[in-house]
């Protein structure tokens, strides 16, 4: 994969961490980068956009990040591709997927995030919103364009014509939360008709949620299922709470969930988090605690997934996470680190290039 940036770089090459020690780091840089080649081209120049055009020639597919129009303005939209390589899928990525002039409006994670209802519900004691740190809507979007450049590329080999992929990071983070968009757009006028009320669950998923346990330590438990249901109040020695008519079926479950929530607390405070999480899975039933990302990667589940991977080229070292998907047949590898900002324009683009 071949990267084209600006003769400045990306921005986030010069996102650095702030903790002592690990300054050199680029976190929103390095996890996404690592096997690519770099060139430096400055897109605003005719020579420029010319040696892009001759890589685009021999391409399979085009992935583009600007917002919508900046690219055909620079003479390099999807029409220009396809009448010169009529075999390249020509993909985009923006921040608003609307037709009108909020689509070409710029945007990131953060603001994505605000927009499209994603923080509904997450607010700290004071009542301030509460932002999601990872950037999950970034990371949502770039599985989806994925995925929509496979299909066009096999639409392509089927029917002989490569296609145009749209992807906005706004209609991503819509889709995330489809079960809760979609019952906002079935309630007549009621506002936020997903957020929980006074514990009421906006879905019949209780008991499912976050509880204190008698160390202090919180563990997440989901027991809706009927047959679980029945397991989880034996196990918390409570099964008059299967009798109890509150607490009936899911539905009810989840109408008086605060009321649950107290019993389940209750219940809860007389073993550690840990002990808890024990008895339910070895009797079959999904508990964990709520992890850290220091308890993450020093986790067995981490290291059983082989997620980190340390990749050296000389003096170069770099440890990421490694792709998700796995395969049967082959191992995916990108045996490179992140490739230094025009590093291969020589050769790619000739030993000409300027690279800035």
């Amino acid at each position: 994969m071949i990267k084209v940036e600006a003769p400045s770089g990306e921005a986030a090459r010069r996102i650095t961490s702030t903790q002592p020690g690990l300054e050199h780091l680029t976190p929103y840089f390095l996890p996404f980068n690592r096997g690519k080649k770099s060139v430096a081209v400055d897109l605003r120049t005719d020579e420029g956009r010319k040696r892009v055009l001759a890589l685009a020639d021999t391409a399979d597919v085009i992935l583009e990040a600007f917002r919508p129009g900046v690219m055909d303005r620079l003479g390099l939209g999807a029409q220009a591709v396809q009448e010169r390589n009529s075999r390249c899928v020509y993909a985009s990525l923006s921040a608003f997927g609307g037709e009108g002039d909020g689509g070409r409006r710029p945007g990131i994670d953060m603001l994505v995030q605000a927009e499209s209802g994603l923080l509904t519900g997450l607010r700290n004691a004071e009542g301030t919103p509460l932002m999601i740190r990872s950037t999950i809507v970034d990371a949502a979007s770039g599985h989806v364009l994925a995925q929509a450049v496979l299909a066009a590329l096999l639409g392509r080999e089927r029917h002989g014509r490569a296609d145009v992929v749209k992807v906005a990071l706004y209609d991503v983070a819509c889709s995330l939360q489809a079960n809760s968009i979609s019952l906002q757009l079935n309630t007549d006028g009621a506002p936020d008709a997903g957020t929980p009320a006074s514990g009421r669950t906006p879905f019949a998923t209780a008991p499912s949620g976050i509880y204190r346990a008698g160390d202090g330590r919180f563990l997440v438990v989901a027991a809706y299922v009927p047959k679980h249901w029945t397991l989880f109040t034996e196990l918390l020695d409570r099964p008059d709470l299967a009798e109890d008519p509150r607490f009936a079926d899911q539905a009810a479950r989840s109408r008086r969930n605060a009321e649950l929530t107290v019993e389940l607390n209750a219940a809860f405070a007389q073993r550690g988090a840990d002990e808890w999480i024990e008895l339910f899975r070895k009797a079959g039933l999904m508990a964990t605690r709520v992890h850290s990302w220091k308890d993450t990667v020093d986790s067995a589940a981490f290291a059983e997934s082989r997620l980190g991977v340390t990749v050296t080229d000389g003096e170069r070292t770099e440890t990421v996470v490694r792709t998700p998907a796995r395969y049967a047949g082959f191992t995916p590898a990108a045996d490179r680190p992140t490739p230094r900002l025009g590093e291969h324009n020589d050769e790619l683009l000739g030993p000409t290039a300027a690279t800035a």
